[in-house]
């Protein structure tokens, strides 16, 4: 009877939903917690899987978290990424696309209008605001540096801030430069008093500039479970990429930020928004080409993005739809 009682109770636990720690920053771009607010196209969530969405501020936060084992999926910067792989050994793969910057939007390094800064150069003593030292925005800011004969931190101060408040510090004389994503762009650039300086594109090119990853761990022990978020995930991005469906979807991010909808036009049209590839598909190319661009400028080691990528799960994902 004991036996029979451990075994109904091993079953019971194995029947379990598997908690899935999902990492996200700024909405949007980062989209997947409003993914998952649209309910009726989320199927196995409750089933074989719950999420537990993790907010961070940079891809270099998301590294310490995973190395403390504290998330399973995060979203890396092709650097933070290198840096896991090489430097702490983290057994990570790339496992899907988040947005690449360049092909549509493209961060902007902004300055006062009336800033007597006019090329990079002239940034020499001066400071620029990034989100997060080791993320996307920080390297991008690097390699224009070093693009332009400048010392990164000799030459040019790099500060850390949150996005929301780099507008302010920038009007109030705190830095001469800031770092402006989608949100921050777009609910400044009407005011007149920021203009470009130069943007992410200008430093990188086409970037494959947010992905997930995981580690390999979790991809050989939880498979089916990640088959099934990934397939309400590429559901829900279907739906949310769908002209028809703009008006709905828009109002789900803006309920989500808390902005009006308004404040978020720009999202989900091409052009004014991150490019997101179908299906979530890696660009392998792209991504191989950042890393070449990088690793030229001596910011990483040289780095073949091939052996690290596993696209299966979402392959899968996407073949399940299509049946």
């Amino acid at each position: 009877m004991v036996a029979l009682a451990l075994a109904a109770s091993a079953a019971t636990a194995w029947a379990q939903p598997v908690k899935l720690r999902v990492n996200y920053s700024v909405v949007p771009p980062h989209l997947v917690p409003v993914l998952f607010m649209k309910k009726d196209l989320i199927k196995h969530e409750g089933k074989s899987y719950t999420t537990d969405f993790i907010y961070t501020g940079g891809s270099s936060l998301v590294l310490q978290a995973m190395a403390a084992d504290e998330m399973d999926l995060g979203v890396y910067t092709m650097n933070a990424f290198a840096a896991a792989v090489q430097n702490a050994k983290m057994p990570l793969m790339m496992i899907a696309d988040l947005v690449s910057d360049g092909p549509w939007f493209t961060a902007v390094y902004g300055v006062k209008a009336d800033s007597p800064i006019r090329s990079i150069k002239d940034l020499k003593g001066k400071s620029i605001a990034v989100n997060a030292f080791g993320g996307g925005h920080d390297a991008a800011v690097r390699a224009m540096m070093i693009k332009n004969g400048l010392v990164p931190m000799r030459d040019v101060t790099i500060v850390e801030a949150r996005f929301p408040a780099q507008a302010a510090m920038l009007r109030e004389g705190k830095v001469a430069a800031a770092t402006f994503v989608a949100p921050s762009w777009y609910a400044n650039k009407d005011k007149g008093d920021i203009r470009p300086l130069f943007t992410m594109k200008d430093a990188l090119g086409d970037s494959a500039f947010l992905f997930w990853a995981a580690k390999k761990d979790l991809l050989e022990k939880r498979r089916a479970v990640l088959a099934d978020f990934f397939e309400d995930y590429i559901r829900a991005q279907r739906w949310f990429m769908d002209p028809k469906n703009r008006r709905e979807a828009l109002e789900l991010i803006a309920k989500f930020a808390k902005q009006p909808v308004k404040n978020v036009e720009y999202e989900l049209q091409e052009g004014t928004t991150y490019y997101r590839e179908k299906d979530l598909r890696l660009n392998q190319a792209t991504l191989q080409r950042t890393a070449d661009e990088l690793a030229a400028l001596g910011m990483m080691q040289k780095f073949d993005v091939k052996p690290y990528i596993d696209e299966s799960i979402i392959i899968e994902a996407a073949k399940r739809l299509d049946r």
